[in-house]
């Protein structure tokens, strides 16, 4: 089996059964403030949201997970199936191994399931320091009729993983010259450690409008190269990357928090959505719209219908959400107060 793909199919299997995520959300230490006579019709709350002028049910998209197996197929096509059903977005998994391996390109060919609602597909920016060029990136984009793409910087997990590309090294030269030639959406995301504000206004100055944070209180990307080190013989503890460094990064509210003082910036809140009111409180904080992957991952092994039970929840929960804020609408919600509450009783390290 290709070494590519033999990767992806350990990281499905370490998502599917070990715990991946070292924290509790870190959105469930805010609440939304409660109103106790909202003066609304919850039948008459909008959710309603335009993502690229694709028409959205709710501010919402099924993130990136992954592609270049059947098992992959299997999941993109009950996740497209499912979207276009409930209106919203989704994201495929990376497409370096279509890159290298062309014959996986049918594990992520799913745009025929989902015509009117937007699918990016995803890259990994440090493959522009790997030989990738702007028509390399445009071919795959054309192969799976993308209508977007998103390009996720995951530095920490390729520090662990043991065949990782390190090499950062000027990388934002590169980019800039990519996104100024691109004619669909950009969007930049991380894969579960957060971005920093610094960062964030340097992307936005070369064009970059929207940013999915993907910060920790979720699934961490370093934990599960952790497993992968494990299941090659490495130490649990003393020696294994994944586990020392599974926890670093930015909670994803303290991202928003910061990404939201650059004026212009979109911002998708990722990393540790993980119900309704997690996206409520997100764009409490300051997102445009929220976003969520592993919670999803198993119902898209079985079928359509039970990913599409998933987002159902979340859009009553969200409805909820509003209903006890006394939010009519999305722009009402983001103008609602958020609170930190310093009695949370949970313990953050498991």
């Amino acid at each position: 089996m290709n070494k590519i793909r033999k990767r992806k199919n350990e990281h499905l299997d370490i998502v599917l059964h070990e715990d991946v995520e070292p924290h509790f959300s870190y959105l469930s230490q805010y609440f939304l403030d409660y109103v106790s006579m909202p003066e609304i019709d919850m039948n008459e709350i909008e959710t309603n949201f335009s993502f690229f002028g694709f028409p959205l049910s709710f501010p919402f998209y099924i993130s990136s997970m992954t592609g270049g197996s059947q098992l992959a197929k299997k999941i993109n096509t009950n996740i497209a199936i499912a979207c276009e059903e409930e209106k919203i977005g989704f994201g495929l998994g990376s497409m370096r191994i279509v890159y290298e391996k062309p014959e996986t390109l049918s594990s992520f060919d799913v745009k025929k399931h989902c015509p009117n609602i937007p699918m990016f597909t995803n890259l990994g920016i440090v493959q522009l320091n790997y030989g990738m060029k702007y028509d390399d990136i445009q071919n795959l984009i054309d192969k799976v009729s993308a209508d977007g793409i998103f390009f996720h910087i995951n530095h920490l997990q390729e520090a662990i993983q043991p065949e990782g590309n390190k090499n950062y090294k000027n990388l934002l030269n590169k980019f800039e010259k990519i996104v100024t030639k691109l004619e669909i959406p950009v969007i930049i995301k991380e894969v579960g450690h957060g971005i920093d504000y610094k960062t964030a206004k340097r992307l936005y100055e070369i064009g970059v409008k929207w940013i999915d944070v993907s910060g920790t209180g979720g699934t961490s990307w370093a934990l599960i190269e952790g497993y992968r080190r494990l299941k090659h013989k490495e130490k649990r503890t003393q020696g294994n990357l994944g586990y020392i460094f599974r926890s670093q990064g930015i909670p994803t509210p303290e991202a928003i928090l910061d990404l939201k003082k650059i004026k212009g910036l979109n911002i998708i809140a990722g990393g540790g959505v993980r119900s309704g009111l997690h996206i409520a409180i997100s764009i409490a904080l300051g997102a445009n719209m929220a976003t969520s992957a592993r919670p999803f991952l198993k119902a898209a092994t079985q079928s359509p219908e039970a990913v599409m039970k998933i987002i159902q929840g979340y859009k009553d929960e969200l409805r909820t959400a509003m209903f006890l804020s006394g939010a009519k609408n999305l722009k009402q919600l983001s103008k609602h107060k958020v609170t930190k509450r310093k009695d949370c009783f949970w313990n953050f390290e498991k």
